[in-house]
């Protein structure tokens, strides 16, 4: 069997909120497969959020280990995560982060600052992920001159960019009218059909529909496994 491009084993999470622990991951055990296009599904307070930070090195686990392409990122220090989330990860969020000021040139070239590469390479490696998303025609324009769907096209580019192991999508449609949520899955669904590892996390199950697999949440715990349409409860997420 072949190494797994993430694996969480006997995760837990805690917080302490004052008098109160807060147990937001209860001994999750999880394997992601290179390739995969994968939805973290639950309700408000299931703990997916907690998932999505340790899976993308924004937070540590309390215990348990989490590997990634085999190496044990629970165990690293700040700078080793930094690098990891640079080089390794890639993130789309909801909000787009975005910099108003630069076109989407120059926010998908971005990360690729810390590289030490030239900015013709730069610029040559950004304009090639606009144009895999496509709006290789826009990339002088700035965010306030994108609809919405572009500009989480430009934020998806920027992720691409990097090449990262897996790419990493929080809630990627939460902005969105129905015609770009569409537009925005059917693109990580190519891109992942290209070998492209993504992992979706969203309360939506329409969202969840478009990927083969559906983990479901409940109380810091995975209670399903499996498509999306064998897992998924409407009522559970309104």
């Amino acid at each position: 069997m072949e190494e797994p491009v993430l694996e969480l084993r006997e995760i837990h999470k805690r917080y302490d909120m004052g008098d109160v622990e807060v147990h937001a991951l209860r001994g999750v055990d999880l394997r992601v497969d290179a390739g995969e296009l994968v939805a973290i599904m639950g309700p408000s307070g299931s703990g997916k959020s907690t998932m999505m930070h340790i899976i993308g090195c924004l937070d540590r686990p309390t215990s348990g280990q989490y590997f990634l392409e085999g190496d044990d990122v629970a165990i690293k220090t700040d700078d080793e995560l930094a690098a990891i989330r640079n080089k390794r990860l890639g993130f789309v969020f909801q909000e787009f982060n975005l910099l108003s000021s630069m076109t989407a040139l120059d926010n998908v070239a971005l990360p690729l600052t810390y590289r030490g590469m030239s900015a013709r390479r730069r610029a040559q490696l950004a304009s090639e992920a606009l144009e895999r998303v496509g709006l290789g025609d826009r990339l002088s324009h700035r965010p306030n001159q994108l609809s919405g769907g572009q500009k989480q096209r430009v934020a998806i580019a920027r992720s691409l960019a990097t090449e990262p192991a897996i790419l990493l999508a929080d809630e990627p449609t939460g902005n969105l009218d129905t015609s770009a949520q569409r537009d925005i899955m059917g693109i990580l669904k190519e891109l992942n059909e290209t070998g492209i590892t993504v992992v979706v996390v969203t309360h939506d199950p329409a969202v969840a529909s478009h990927c083969r697999r559906a983990i479901r949440l409940l109380d810091g715990s995975i209670v399903g496994d499996g498509p999306p349409s064998e897992v998924t409860s409407t009522n559970e997420y309104r």
